[in-house]
């Protein structure tokens, strides 16, 4: 007996730093890019790097490289330079995402992805868990879809905190009184967070990073742009450098 306790220790210990050394493999766990405490990015899978480029690259002539040298950095540059994008479309990255309804129906305007989201018709939403911004934007006068500058107005925010208050209030009344989780769901504000699975090739994030750091992109998808951008450097550190030196982006 004392001999399967001991095997059992050594597979439990094993199990746990294999566990140990997968979770540290993928970097940081999780981002908070709105730092509220709910806001979340997580790079839960990968598959790929930078040789899988080079080598969708090279396979037209038959070769396949082992490890990145500096020969490879250049082709990898120079597919960037000139916009040869499908080497960079072998591999993929699975990210789950917690982010305002209103950034997420932006995201979604990305259609060549991959996406699951949580559903309020099986779940009851959070009541505490909805975004508060830190500073009011005034309305751009040039470009009418954006914003520009920042102030401040402590009444502002309790009036807007007290809407959604109310709102969720509500919201648990209907559900109280028997009202189906699909309908109560209809009166929620845009504020309140959603959940999914976002899964995309590193040409398609690429992409959705070029635009959405652009200044005219709403700050808080901005802000989620950069947070994937960081998680996806550390697999595809020479692919990602050459693409923001070409697009102009310092991270």
């Amino acid at each position: 007996m004392a001999d399967d306790k001991s095997l059992e220790h050594i597979l439990t210990e094993t199990l746990t730093d294999a566990l140990a050394e997968k979770k540290a493999s993928l970097g940081p766990e999780k981002l908070d890019p709105l730092k509220d405490g709910i806001s979340s990015v997580e790079l839960i899978r990968v598959s790929g790097s930078d040789i899988d480029v080079v080598n969708a690259a090279r396979v037209s002539y038959g070769k396949v490289s082992k490890e990145i040298t500096d020969r490879d950095i250049k082709l990898i540059e120079f597919l960037m330079k000139h916009e040869h994008t499908s080497p960079f479309e072998h591999n993929q990255l699975s990210f789950r995402i917690k982010a305002p309804i209103f950034v997420a129906r932006q995201w979604f305007r990305h259609r060549m992805n991959s996406y699951n989201e949580i559903s309020y018709r099986y779940v009851k939403v959070d009541m505490k868990e909805y975004y508060v911004p830190n500073v009011w934007r005034h309305q751009d006068k040039v470009n009418k879809q954006g914003s520009t500058g920042s102030f401040e107005r402590e009444d502002l925010k309790v009036k807007y905190q007290n809407a959604i208050n109310a709102t969720m209030k509500v919201y648990e009344e209907l559900l109280v009184e028997g009202v189906c989780r699909e309908q109560a769901r209809l009166l929620l504000p845009m504020s309140i967070y959603t959940e999914f699975i976002f899964t995309c090739n590193l040409h398609s994030l690429m992409h959705f990073v070029r635009l959405r750091l652009s200044p005219e992109a709403q700050l808080e998808i901005r802000i989620y742009a950069e947070a994937l951008l960081k998680l996806a450097s550390e697999y595809f550190p020479v692919s990602l450098k050459a693409f923001c030196s070409k697009a102009g982006i310092t991270v």
